[in-house]
């Protein structure tokens, strides 16, 4: 069986791209599977520092597998939330603290979104095409529930509610892509961008993520309490003396992760 997601690792970052071009990598069982696998390896792997997702071909991920889904329905097999694009958006895929990237060279949509969503940041190619497009089949987004924490409400109800895709320099005006580049560049720059955070502590960036994704929903004296339980953490680590030795010392920091 060809596998649905190809991991690779490039020093301290990992590369994985989804695997279906001839389905232009729509989300099956199997590549739900090895894609949950994947980020767990990338989780548990401690020389692994950051992840880039991209997609083999012409799309980043077309979505779920309707093709699937509608075998599915013939077959008698009732569909259930939860057996769907994330019911739990968000749980529909393995969680990681460590950033991820996604590099959105070709087609978004549905799932496709769903996946560049759970990632950190993202870089998308000058002709990439988004969308959200449940509304179209009479099926929901629940991982655009949490899309107004990202950009603004109006966005997010245009999108679910046309189901028309954007271009990727729309999805840059609204905030969801960090960069807009040329197609024959966006491997290059998503290496770059994550090179730039791997020169960084691996435990500060870390903590500030799960800082900035639990605060979100925390009020400010729970955020701050959290804020002081994970510092205090940090100030114990191995890491932490090392930065200011090396800033004293002038010279490059030897991050251990610990």
């Amino acid at each position: 069986m060809t596998a649905a997601v190809l991991y690779e690792k490039d020093d301290e970052t990992v590369i994985m791209t989804l695997n279906r071009p001839e389905a232009l990598n729509s989300i099956n069982r199997q590549l739900r599977q090895e894609l949950n696998e994947a980020i767990v390896r990338f989780d548990r792997d401690d020389q692994a520092r950051v992840a880039i997702i991209t997609g083999a071909g012409r799309a980043f991920c077309a979505g779920r597998d309707l093709k699937e889904r509608a075998a599915d329905n013939a077959a008698g097999v009732q569909a259930r939330a939860n057996d769907s694009m994330g019911a739990d958006s968000l749980a529909w895929f393995e969680r990681t603290w460590k950033p991820m990237i996604a590099a959105i060279n070709g087609y978004a949509m549905a799932g496709g979104w769903a996946i560049a969503q759970i990632c950190d940041l993202r870089i998308a190619a000058e002709d990439a095409m988004m969308g959200i497009t449940e509304t179209r089949w009479s099926l929901l987004p629940p991982f655009a529930t949490v899309l107004p924490k990202l950009i603004p409400m109006a966005a997010a109800l245009e999108l679910v509610m046309t189901a028309k895709p954007i271009t990727a320099q729309r999805a840059y005006e609204i905030g969801f892509v960090n960069h807009v580049v040329p197609k024959e560049r966006l491997m290059e720059e998503a290496k770059a961008l994550a090179r730039q955070i791997t020169e960084n502590a691996p435990l500060s960036v870390r903590y500030f993520k799960e800082l900035a994704y639990r605060g979100v929903d925390m009020s400010e004296p729970a955020l701050a309490a959290l804020t002081r339980h994970l510092y205090d953490q940090l100030l114990r680590t191995e890491d932490s003396k090392e930065g200011p030795r090396a800033f004293a010392e002038k010279r490059k920091p030897q991050w251990k992760g610990r």
